[in-house]
């Protein structure tokens, strides 16, 4: 199965597999090494997802926040996964690579639900593993058919921000700080100028191993995400959820 170009050269350690399992969708600058690690900056900068991870876990396990503490590892598995793809460059790992991201930025999509009271306790775990089973079909239709399933990841990231500036409306006690998010935000969005500079080739050194705009993006997209974390910590760390509970249910007595 191959819809688009190999990347390796025929004598190359990685060309076999992406033979068998299909050429990535999308090419980065970096030149391809016949080697092991085939792209070294792609694939060392992801590091910067695995400090996130372990940032993450110490602020959610210090101060007992259960219902983040799995970003931790939704983080590190996406770092991990995004490390191998780079490193191999077929499109069976650039699946897992996208099945590490729909682990983290869905999970956030699923508070900014709990917090909207669409989705409760329960039903979010089902709920997650739905969304990501759908999203990876709809990777492999997209791929089939040329299409750049890239998009996917950027919907999800205007229905975090969707949801929040929604969240952000319903605020009736107007206690929610947006510091953190709009800091992140600001992370985020020049970690993809950095990608997409990269992608079309704006800025562009193939034999550049140490930098490439798209390992930018890793290492600040890492940085944006911990910096967003801070914002989710203010519903978990402080008894505003509840707070906001104990008003719906006497607004909901009083109706009666």
């Amino acid at each position: 199965m191959s819809y688009y170009v190999n990347p390796h050269l025929h004598s190359c350690p990685w060309y076999p597999y992406a033979q068998q399992f299909g050429a990535p969708n999308v090419k980065w600058c970096e030149e391809t090494l016949c080697h092991w690690i085939s792209e070294p900056a792609n694939t060392y900068s992801n590091i910067a997802y695995a400090l996130a991870a372990i940032y993450i876990f110490w602020r959610a396990w210090r101060n007992g926040q259960a219902e983040l503490i799995y970003l931790a590892p939704a983080m590190f598995l996406m770092g991990a996964f995004s490390f191998i793809y780079h490193m191999s460059n077929n499109y069976l790992t650039q699946v897992f690579d996208f099945i590490g991201m729909f682990l983290f930025v869905y999970w956030l999509i699923i508070l900014n639900f709990r917090r909207l009271k669409l989705i409760s306790r329960e039903n979010q775990i089902p709920f997650m593993i739905a969304m990501c089973v759908i999203s990876t079909i709809f990777v492999h239709i997209m791929y089939m058919f040329h299409i750049k399933f890239q998009i996917i990841i950027l919907f999800a990231a205007l229905a975090i921000v969707g949801t929040e500036y929604i969240l952000y409306k319903k605020d009736r006690l107007k206690e929610t700080k947006y510091k953190a998010f709009m800091g992140g935000l600001v992370f985020i969005i020049l970690a993809q100028a950095a990608s997409l500079m990269d992608g079309m080739r704006i800025y562009c050194d193939p034999q550049n191993h140490w930098f490439q705009g798209h390992a930018l993006w890793h290492v600040l997209a890492a940085i944006g995400l911990s910096i967003v974390y801070h914002h989710w910590e203010q519903f978990y760390y402080s008894d505003r959820a509840q707070m906001e509970s104990e008003i719906d249910e006497i607004e909901t007595m009083l109706e009666v």
